[in-house]
């Protein structure tokens, strides 16, 4: 159906396309719109809600399937096309699919395609049960009720004609797929050949009607010599079930084993090589409705032998090339013809070169144009039913006395009306923030660009902020983001409506919600809005043990999610940007992606503001500056452990530490209280105004932002505004936040060593005593505000992305539910168990009784490693730890799992947070082994052996 709508689009650009879509299944919907929106613009992509809860060949015609088919003739008519087309009407068997049948609801036109009926004329084989019986004939007799049936062959075209006894019926013919026609253009020239030997071709399935055993048996009947030469290969996705019964064939049939080979599925390009390097292509099957693999070896050049049954005869041509499908003698005669004359062969391959050539889906797309447009003229000669009112009521009537609730009847109806459509909108998510503001930087980021959502120059788009904690749907609030004296009832009638206009920015950090999102966010999807996640680090991933232990599985949860829905991500940084790619890249992310950027503002004063604060500079001392969150990622302990070593060689400078304590900041502000230094040389500001922080901003020589990871680093940008030396672990977000002019010095990150070098190198290139600097205008520190929010509505309003993230792999659907490799499937090597384990800090004794060791493992393996594995939870990869006596004997085995918050990808590393109970130091623990190990597998070498 693909190539009929491209050839349809390419060839006949004044016809419109619209294509309705079945939102009852979700993942599939989704995927099918995201493919169609490369030729048919968003607004012709319609959505309608089927109510089948199972497919017809199983559960029968139940009366919900029945209220779907009106339902979506309904829709159909809602849309008023001039001619209708049903691109698949068996379609529904098994699955919720619902196809478009005829119906008495309007006197549009309505057409359907027709491929074949091989269980018809195979019902042994193909209706074995009396439901699938029942849903196949009643199916096949609809074909009698359609105004025009397109088949793919004269052979189809007959065979509808005789048993639908419906004259109205054309063959359009096919064609090979644009896809399989630029991979010809840019074949594969490096694809290993399948066997050595020389081989005879057979692509396709391996089902009763695909008659491969026939084939197989046959090549058992060629001469010992062609035996001898050539292997026989198979191409396609075949079940382990039904290749076992081939190859088991083979053997029987006392044929050499290596020479037969099944290379299972194939890219386009692969098969393009495939074809040009085989002797011979072969399509035996029983009976084929067009013969699509046979036509795409013809236009490789490659010659085909196959069956004279259906339609392939009219794709071959050559007669001498066909055989009886039920007579192996006779298949073995012409495979035997095929391969012994090879200069025959070869003059017959250029034949069906050239008559492959006939075969075009822009000829299959004239012949059915010219065939909708002569039902469109004979439906004008007999009127046509316009008004939506009448459409309805004739619907209703088609359901006659249906046993199903008056209110799921209509709400059905209501859900296959067409959307309505608001004009462009931007909705942004402040969820989180509007709930309870803990006042994070990500909530100072949310509140800042929602007070700043302005019209940019020359748009109309509408700004709303938004608010969701549950299913009931997304409501407005105030831009603000303050709460009016009585609180906002979120009631139905002011709940947002989605449409295909819409823009949905997911800006905060909403994490703990992914569930609702998804399910919400998915249905806005299928009404054709746009939905931007939001990425301002990717830390819980990376850097786990810098987490409060709940954050990353439910940040992985909502990234997860958020793969899934999204159709565009904005980053805060380009390093971030990098990472999500690097990410994508590692899982082999399945579907492509708009990856962005932009930067956060920063709105100081223009002038300092004095203010009575502890000095910070005495006796012509350098003053250094870290301002932060007190939590372990940041940091401070680094620092002070390097100004530690400055103090004791008697260097003399401070060191101004500005930030509440945060997560597992405890620790640090007992060994700052606790310091020698405390209140002369090391100073502690605890949540301190703007104002203040303008001052110690002032007061400072130099920045020190000692993190092991961050997002933006917005201290380094006011860094700059205040026209200051900035010195910064070696990150690329703090390289690439740093302005232009900045004076900064690096150093390795986490290593105190590394720091007191570089501290040592920023005061020896100092003058003779402090260096005077003016507070303001040194450098341009960043942007405002303001110029932030335009930059991030520049970037999600005009499609400004950084990147296009491309996959490798060639899928044409892929669900949503699909997000790459993130799960562990089989039982590693050795070398891809390669590892090195590292202790960056601890152990550390908490207030609960732990002991705290901060571990940075790194993956050395070319293998992607995951805490997902089977159901049962076997083959995932964790880290754990064993506890040792003095003598080094296991006294303890493992008895906790820290998990992989996503994936740990080749040449990556993870910094996580072992936790054990110091209680194991009373019951004659000495050290502890911290290692990996795959579940059910075991331990992998080389733990890390530590001290309790």
């Amino acid at each position: 159906m693909q190539e009929l709508i491209l050839g349809i689009i390419d060839n006949y650009p004044h016809v419109e396309l619209l294509v309705s879509l079945n939102a009852g299944m979700p993942l599939e919907a989704l995927a099918a719109r995201d493919h169609l929106q490369q030729w048919i613009k968003p607004a012709n992509i319609s959505m309608w809600h089927g109510v089948a809860e199972g497919g017809e060949a199983i559960d029968g015609y139940t009366e919900k399937r029945r209220l779907s088919e009106v339902a979506l003739a309904y829709h159909v008519a809602s849309l008023n096309p001039d001619v209708a087309l049903s691109a698949s009407p068996f379609e529904g068997s098994y699955d919720k699919a619902v196809p478009l049948m005829p119906n008495g609801i309007s006197k549009i036109p309505l057409a359907s395609i027709f491929y074949d009926a091989i269980p018809y004329r195979y019902p042994e084989q193909y209706l074995s049960s009396p439901a699938l019986r029942a849903y196949y004939e009643r199916r096949l007799a609809s074909y009698s009720e359609f105004d025009l049936n397109l088949c793919i062959s004269e052979y189809s075209r007959r065979e509808c004609v005789e048993i639908s006894r419906n004259p109205r019926a054309f063959n359009m013919l096919a064609g090979v797929s644009r896809d399989f026609r630029n991979a010809m253009e840019h074949a594969e020239t490096r694809v290993p050949r399948p066997t050595e030997k020389p081989f005879i071709l057979y692509v396709g399935g391996l089902d009763w009607r695909k008659n491969v055993r026939s084939a197989i048996e046959a090549f058992a009947q060629l001469p010992a010599d062609l035996q001898e030469q050539y292997s026989f290969v198979l191409a396609g996705d075949h079940p382990q079930s039904l290749l076992r019964d081939e190859q088991e064939r083979w053997k029987k049939l006392g044929l050499p084993e290596q020479s037969f080979v099944a290379i299972g599925h194939v890219t386009d390009s692969q098969l393009v090589a495939l074809y040009k390097e085989t002797d011979l292509a072969i399509q035996p099957s029983l009976l084929e409705g067009f013969g699509l693999t046979a036509l795409e070896a013809m236009t490789c050049g490659t010659p085909v032998i196959a069956s004279n049954t259906g339609a392939l005869p009219e794709v071959i041509g050559d007669r001498e090339f066909l055989f009886n499908p039920a007579d192996v003698k006779d298949i073995a005669r012409v495979m035997k013809r095929a391969l012994g004359d090879r200069q025959a062969t070869k003059a017959t391959a250029e034949r069906q070169r050239n008559r492959a050539a006939a075969f075009s889906w822009a000829k299959s797309a004239a012949i059915a144009v010219a065939a909708l447009k002569d039902a469109m003229v004979r439906a004008a000669e007999s009127g046509k039913i316009e008004a939506v009112s009448a459409i309805q009521y004739a619907a209703l009537q088609r359901l006659g006395n249906m046993d199903l609730p008056a209110d799921f009847i209509a709400q059905t109806f209501a859900r296959s009306e067409l959307a309505k459509s608001s004009g462009p909108r931007l909705i942004v998510d402040a969820t989180s923030t509007y709930r309870v503001d803990h006042k994070t930087g990500i909530q100072r980021v949310v509140k800042n660009i929602c007070a700043n959502l302005e019209m940019l120059q020359g748009d109309d788009v509408e700004r709303i902020v938004a608010y969701s904690d549950s299913l009931d749907g997304w409501f407005a609030i105030p831009k603000t983001l303050e709460k009016p004296s009585t609180a906002i009832s979120f009631t139905e009638d002011i709940r947002l409506e989605f449409s295909p206009n819409d823009r949905i920015l997911m800006l905060d950090s909403s994490w703990e919600f992914y569930r609702h999102h998804y399910k919400t966010l998915r249905a806005a999807r299928l009404r054709g809005a746009i939905v931007i996640s939001c990425l301002y680090d990717t830390i819980p991933l990376r850097f786990p043990g810098f987490c409060d232990p709940g954050m990353p599985p439910t940040f992985s949860n909502w990234f997860q999610a958020a793969l899934s829905y999204s159709n565009a991500f904005i980053c805060i940084s380009k390093a971030v940007a990098d990472e999500l790619i690097a990410i994508f890249e590692a899982i082999q992310f399945p579907r492509e992606m708009k990856i962005g950027f932009w930067h956060l503002g920063a709105d100081f004063a223009k002038a300092a503001i004095s203010v009575d604060i502890p000095p910070v500079r005495r006796n012509g001392r350098w003053n250094f500056l870290m301002v932060g969150t007190l939590e372990p990622r940041k940091g401070h302990g680094v620092a002070l452990e390097a100004f530690d070593r400055l103090w004791d060689e008697g260097i003399d400078i401070g060191l101004t530490i500005v930030g509440k304590p945060g997560w597992e900041g405890e620790h640090f502000v007992r060994r700052i209280e606790q310091h020698r230094e405390y209140g002369k040389r090391l100073i502690w500001l605890n949540g301190i105004s703007d104002e203040k922080l303008q001052k110690a901003y002032g007061d400072s020589d130099a920045l020190i932002a000692a993190s092991y990871a961050e997002g933006f680093g917005l201290p380094i940008v006011e860094a700059a505004h205040f026209g200051k030396a900035v010195i910064a672990s070696d990150i690329p977000v703090f390289r690439e936040v740093t302005a232009s002019g900045q004076n900064c010095y690096f150093f390795t990150v986490g290593s105190p060593t590394s720091l007191v070098e570089t501290i040592r190198s920023f005061l020896e290139t100092g003058k003779n005593g402090i260096e005077t600097l003016p507070l303001i205008g040194r450098v341009n520190g960043g942007i405002s505000w303001k110029e932030s929010a335009e930059e991030l509505q520049r970037v999600v309003l005009t499609d400004d992305w950084y990147r296009m993230y491309r996959p490798q792999s060639n899928k044409t659907y892929v669900p949503i539910s699909d997000i790459g490799i993130t799960k562990m499937g089989e039982v590693l090597t050795s070398d891809e168990t390669r590892h090195k384990i590292e202790l960056v800090e601890g152990p550390i004794v908490g207030d609960n009784g732990m002991l705290k060791y901060m571990v940075r493992v790194a993956n050395l393996s070319p293998q992607l490693w995951s805490s997902v594995g089977n159901p049962d939870g076997s083959l995932a990869v964790m880290a754990s730890y064993r506890i040792l006596s003095n003598k080094g004997e296991t006294i303890f085995p493992e008895n906790h799992r820290s998990r992989i918050p996503f994936v740990l990808p080749p040449g990556n590393s993870l910094y996580m947070s072992i936790e054990i109970p110091s209680a194991f130091k009373r019951k004659g623990g000495a050290f502890t082994d911290i290692g990996l190990l795959q579940e059910s597998v075991g331990w992998w070498s080389n733990p890390l052996r530590v001290p309790l």
